[in-house]
């Protein structure tokens, strides 16, 4: 079975999945639906030729069943009047045709035969392609409630998932916050670096040259003096 038809058979619960299958589902059936049209036109061509052949012998059989009949009747007329020996004669002649007649409707019964099947066949094609008619529509509308279906998940699966520029906002905040992190250690390098001496007394500098601290030394000289002094 093709793929269209399996498409058309919608009480089967395979249809919708053949149809999820198509690019463009209207295309496609219209498309189909085309295809069948033409394979009963041809169909239809190309039995005519053997309807016309089936007629032939058809007509061909009825004239030796005909020209039986006359030359029995023929045949009768002689006996009639006295004339057995044409009544002989006619009875031959009428006995060929019928032989002839015997031997042509076996063949005549078959080619009928061949052509009722054909058209039987043709008669189902033209209600496949009434069914694709009638169903088209509705094949079309279950792809279509199909696909929007698809679309909606599709656009919940991007809204719900990071965006590109959100995952360039947080990567330049982090190189911002890195930045920030090695200027201070740059800078912590920087005034540990240097000669140690030379900071020993700019460091004792500052300590003299705040009053507080100068105070606080004196009365620490004071103290250790008097003490060295008692003992």
């Amino acid at each position: 079975m093709s793929v269209f038809s399996r498409i058309f058979k919608i009480g089967q619960a395979s249809a919708n999945k053949v149809v999820d299958k198509l690019e463009k589902p209207e295309l496609m059936l219209e498309q189909a639906i085309k295809d069948k049209e033409k394979q009963v036109r041809d169909a239809k061509k190309s039995i005519q030729a053997c309807i016309a052949t089936e007629r032939q012998s058809k007509a061909l059989l009825e004239k030796e069943r005909s020209e039986q009949a006359t030359w029995e009747q023929k045949a009768e007329a002689a006996m009639k009047v006295g004339r057995e020996d044409l009544a002989v004669k006619a009875l031959q002649r009428a006995t060929e045709h019928e032989q002839k007649a015997g031997t042509m409707a076996p063949s005549w019964e078959s080619q009928r035969q061949a052509v009722d099947e054909l058209k039987t066949e043709i008669s189902k094609m033209e209600d496949e392609v009434a069914d694709y008619r009638r169903n088209k529509d509705y094949i079309i509308a279950q792809s279509k409630a199909a696909q929007v279906k698809k679309d909606i998940y599709e656009a919940k699966a991007r809204i719900s998932k990071k965006s590109s520029p959100d995952d360039l906002m947080a990567r330049l905040k982090e190189k911002a916050e890195r930045s920030g992190y090695e200027a201070e250690a740059a800078k912590e390098m920087a005034e540990a670096g240097g000669d140690s001496l030379e900071k020993e007394f700019e460091s004792l500098c500052g300590t003299a040259a705040d009053p507080a601290v100068a105070d606080k030394l004196a009365a620490l000289k004071a103290k250790m003096s008097g003490g060295a002094t008692s003992s």
